[in-house]
């Protein structure tokens, strides 16, 4: 699992020089968030199980730009933080533990209003 996660955040790495942030992926991840959380409620493990996973993709690829760009150190701590809680969040959902689920989501948009707070009107 471990060499999986390293493999997906050198590619994310890697993509990341063909990647950009725009308002329509955080609009993006904004939509499946909302979503996420009105599934992770109703427990509806298969759409809940998706969003999750687009999550953890998009973060990757979040990620991986911060890291290349060299210059925002505090953005790669906050979508380190935000990648790694989408990928636990997908565990959760994984156990059906729809309880952690929902905390962790709730954590995982307390990380995302910090970093836009810090970088989302530069």
């Amino acid at each position: 699992m471990a060499a999986l996660l390293a493999g997906l955040l050198v590619a994310g790495a890697a993509a990341s020089a063909a990647f950009s942030l725009d308002g329509d992926l955080m609009r993006g991840i904004e939509d499946t968030t909302r979503s996420l959380d009105s599934n992770v409620s109703l427990k509806n493990k298969e759409a809940a199980a998706a969003e999750a996973q687009q999550l953890v993709d998009w973060f990757a690829q979040v990620q991986g730009y911060y890291e290349a760009k060299g210059d925002a150190a505090d953005a790669v701590g906050f979508s380190r933080k935000t990648h790694a809680l989408a990928s636990e969040l997908r565990r959760a959902l994984a156990s059906e533990d729809y309880d952690a689920a929902s905390d962790t989501l709730g954590l995982l948009v307390r990380s995302c209003k910090t970093c836009h707070e810090v970088y989302k009107h530069k």
